[in-house]
């Protein structure tokens, strides 16, 4: 496909690879193609930016480059007056800047000890690059060298460094050593080292140590083919990447939705929104705020959300089948746990089976007239009014004639006393994917109307709740109940704290500036002990 059948125009033969796409070859084919091709641009649609940086691993990464040329910043002692002076002068986000002072701190600390292995490093190219302004391959990192030929480019991470690389990380590795041996300059390197350092812990992983040519000869098997390789124009598959693709508004692949989230005009910046990302913004602008900036988060779960994250692993396996559950699927825990065993252990399969054998009885893909269309597979829109990218993940999609189906299945210790209209209110992602169902989702899928559903299993029984769109007065009601729940987050631009009880189990607590409002622990967790149910998955 061509850029003039997507609408877009600039000159297609200027690439621009980099270590960061090589490793991400997996992702959309066609933010790919554009993402790589800095001349090519979208006619009909521009992504707007907010005024705030918040990219924290770019700001961590200027201020370390900042401190190589401060006398004050390499003094341990005076270090920390140091960044906190530099975060006020740059006008650092307060919420970025307990994680951005550690994460100096510990990529500095993890330099010094890297120095006193190989010798003193002199920062020689941030962003490296090498090739010619019509194909360029790049690295973003620092690239340091020693005075006898050792030339160290780095990788830093938001938490730990990957001291078991993945697939994909060998390819950046080779990429970056590559880019590393062949910068030009008038030295000779001897000694390719690439290092990833973990801006939360300082942990160091040494992906790479070798010689230019070893440098060459890895690139050439193992990364080579795959940069010459690299997307496909004719190809969108919509993913994580939308929020971030210069072209997203103009993709055919995303569903359009107009005035789902009922904004009258673009808000703060282009990005994408879920059900959970209101429910978190809801609760806390500023916890939201730091998830999004991917901070590192305490992975640790509640009872209810392992239970949850259980049932919802085993239903996405039986679902993808396409046929109904059965009794046969779920066999009693403590012999064979028949198809639970690709997906988790005994142990597990004994939290989740009390509440999935409820599920038999109520499973739709068992009825006659049922088309399965999906399983745990993210629907993403575009409101071009208020460029957004909203997504929604319903647990199953599935069809009965002209009437498209998005179920959601909770767990939960007992049904809700207020039947139907409590579940409406506790969960957002039903009005959110109404919503979505009636704005053109329904339709891309070759249907008239939708019905949105949540099965609630509990230990001993299980109840299903249904909103047709038909409905009178539901549809007002969604769009009102969509358009109260985004109108903040769509244009707040300060993101402030709101502290209570839920800091106790805020993932994202150790990063917040006001933390010690809820840091007596005790008296946070008698206060707010989650309730026994699972949150939005999505």
């Amino acid at each position: 496909m061509t850029i003039d059948a997507l609408d877009l125009f600039g000159d297609p033969s200027i690439l621009k690879v980099s270590a960061t796409d090589i490793a991400s070859a997996d992702s959309c084919p066609r933010h790919l193609a554009v993402k790589i091709r800095p001349d090519v641009k979208s006619r009909r649609w521009r992504r707007s930016f907010g005024s705030e940086k918040t990219f924290v691993l770019g700001i961590v990464t200027d201020l370390v480059r900042a401190s190589h040329s401060s006398e004050w910043a390499h003094d341990p002692q005076h270090l920390a007056g140091w960044i906190a002076q530099e975060l006020e002068r740059r006008r650092v986000h307060r919420l970025l800047r307990p994680y951005a002072t550690a994460a100096v701190t510990n990529i500095l600390e993890a330099h010094w000890d890297i120095e006193d292995e190989i010798g003193p490093l002199q920062l020689f190219q941030t962003d490296p690059t090498i090739g010619t302004v019509e194909r360029t391959l790049t690295v973003w990192g620092p690239l340091y060298r020693t005075e006898d030929g050792v030339r160290e480019v780095r990788r830093y991470r938001l938490g730990a460094a990957h001291v078991e690389p993945t697939h994909d990380d060998l390819l950046w590795t080779h990429t970056a050593a590559q880019v590393a041996a062949g910068y030009p300059s008038r030295d000779t390197p001897v000694r390719i080292r690439v290092v990833e350092i973990g801006a939360a812990d300082g942990s160091i992983a040494v992906l790479f140590d070798g010689t230019p040519d070893d440098a060459d000869s890895e690139f050439s098997a193992e990364a080579k083919h795959v940069a010459g390789s690299l997307g496909d124009l004719g190809t969108a598959v919509p993913g994580s990447e939308c929020a971030s693709c210069k072209v997203a508004g103009a993709c055919d692949a995303l569903i359009p939705v107009p005035e789902v989230l009922g904004q009258p005009s673009k808000g703060y910046a282009s990005r994408s929104v879920s059900p959970s990302d209101l429910d978190r913004y809801q609760r806390c602008p500023a916890q939201w705020f730091l998830a999004d900036a991917r901070v590192p988060r305490d992975a640790e779960y509640s009872g209810a959300q392992t239970r949850g994250l259980l049932v919802h692993t085993w239903l996405e396996t039986a679902h993808a089948r396409g046929v109904g559950c059965t009794v046969d699927d779920l066999p009693e825990p403590g012999g064979d746990i028949g198809l639970a065993a690709t997906v988790m252990d005994a142990d597990d399969y004994a939290i989740a089976h009390p509440y999935l054998r409820h599920h038999v009885s109520s499973c739709p893909l068992a009825t006659d007239g049922v088309a399965y269309v999906a399983s745990e597979s993210a629907i993403h829109g575009f409101d071009h009014d208020a460029e957004v990218i909203p997504v929604t993940k319903p647990d199953l999609v599935f069809r009965i004639g002209d009437r498209l189906v998005a179920r959601e299945v909770k767990t939960t210790a007992t049904l809700p006393a207020g039947g139907a209209d409590d579940v409406y209110a506790d969960n957002l992602q039903v009005p959110f994917l109404l919503a979505m169902l009636g704005a053109g989702v329904a339709e891309a899928n070759g249907c008239t109307t939708a019905t949105v559903e949540v099965e609630m299993l509990t230990p001993g029984t299980s109840e299903v709740y249904a909103w047709d769109l038909e409905e009178p007065e539901l549809a007002e009601a969604v769009r009102a109940d969509v358009a109260a729940a985004a109108r903040d987050w769509h244009v707040d631009a300060e993101w402030h704290t709101q502290p209570g009880p839920h800091c106790a189990w805020c993932p994202v607590r150790q990063w917040c500036p006001d933390r010690q409002v809820y840091e007596n622990q005790e008296l946070a967790a008698a206060q707010s002990t989650p309730v026994d149910d699972e949150p939005a998955p999505f």
